[in-house]
């Protein structure tokens, strides 16, 4: 009797979610959580596209261009945080840590020489995104660069994540 009731209040309040998902405020609070979640948020948006691509597959590619271009705009607001707070960071870090400044100098190379790998791998996996944004500003990957790799790596990862779950979600 226990569980019927259970299975009865969890498929009614998936039901009520689904309805939810399909009004238009979903698709506006799925773009603001992608574009916070690519400075500060700290749960990733991957769960809120699956379910609203779950709840309206015909919105799969808007929702898709959607949650990648919120998370490529959050993105570049990192960027410029980690440019213009960077300084300040290499002097923390040098001064008061175990970091030398000729360590800090070849983390910088390494960075500048496999930057775009690094940005696209960082917004393909599921690394946070915020780290590598805002360290692509602090070592100075250029913002064109940065911006391009985020649309490619953001876009495969969404495309996937959404394509997933068109096919296999309901299962």
């Amino acid at each position: 009797m226990m569980n019927y009731k259970i299975k009865t209040y969890i498929d009614t309040l998936y039901q009520k979610s689904i309805n939810n998902a399909q009004k238009s405020i979903a698709s506006k609070l799925l773009f603001f959580f992608a574009f916070i979640e690519a400075i500060v948020f700290p749960i990733p948006v991957d769960p809120l596209l699956a379910f609203l691509v779950l709840a309206n597959k015909k919105k799969l590619l808007h929702l898709t261009i959607l949650c990648t271009l919120g998370s490529v705009a959050g993105g570049i607001i990192g960027w410029i945080i980690g440019y213009y707070v960077g300084p300040s960071v290499k002097y923390f870090l040098v001064n008061f840590s175990f970091m030398t400044i000729e360590s800090f100098n070849e983390v910088i190379d390494a960075h500048k020489k496999y930057g775009s790998l690094i940005v696209f791998l960082g917004a393909f996996t599921p690394l946070p995104f915020k780290i590598i944004s805002i360290t692509s500003g602090f070592f100075g990957i250029s913002l064109f660069s940065f911006i391009l790799m985020s649309l490619i790596g953001r876009g495969l990862r969404f495309v996937l994540i959404s394509l997933l779950v068109s096919f296999w979600g309901d299962k």
